[in-house]
């Protein structure tokens, strides 16, 4: 099975926020979100997941552009980037999905009629900011302003200079590398 790359922009103030607020908590409590969900096998399936009890969890919202399609073709051991302002701001490998407005609505402040309910649940993720530089365009493009799956063409590149996706994450990103050693 060929692994896949989803590009997931943090557009928005509250996305912002969001995304903020999961980096600052190391992940959720499996057994507070256990009261949230709708679907009650969903706790014991994250904790075979996640054996230290912590997740991580995002979302998009299901009735914004082809959000749903996107979401569908997602699956375990895809990549997941989050781009901010020209910039991948972190990357994570999903290990599971759900789709439930409910629990994003608890996880996520709750304001928005349509909540990030298509959730993804990733292994710990890796953080820091890498400027998306020209030598990187054969592999991401410069901007993104909607949830993608990465082109065909993009994902072939990728493979063909490092071998897998997880090689693309530690050598072209740099996440493994201090701050000081990655692209400039």
């Amino acid at each position: 099975m060929v692994e896949n790359v989803f590009i997931i922009p943090i557009e928005d103030e509250a996305a912002r926020e969001n995304f903020s607020a999961a980096m600052d908590a190391g992940g959720y409590e499996i057994d507070a979100l256990a009261s949230w969900t709708r679907d009650r096998n969903l706790p014991d399936i994250l904790r075979r997941h996640y054996p230290d009890g912590k997740c991580y969890a995002w979302g998009v919202q299901e009735g914004k552009g082809n959000n749903l399609e996107t979401w569908k073709a997602m699956g375990p051991d895809d990549l997941v980037l989050f781009y901010l302002d020209g910039a991948i701001v972190s990357a994570s490998f999903v290990r599971m999905k759900t789709n439930d407005p409910s629990l994003a609505a608890k996880l996520w402040s709750g304001k928005s009629e349509d909540p990030r309910g298509l959730i993804c649940f990733t292994d710990k993720p890796y953080f820091g900011e890498v400027m998306i530089v020209p030598q990187m365009h054969s592999y991401l493009d410069p901007e993104y302003r909607d949830f993608v799956k990465l082109h065909s063409e993009k994902h072939k590149n990728i493979l063909m200079h490092y071998g897998s996706l997880e090689t693309f994450v530690h050598l072209c990103l740099g996440y493994d590398f201090p701050f000081s050693l990655r692209h400039s």
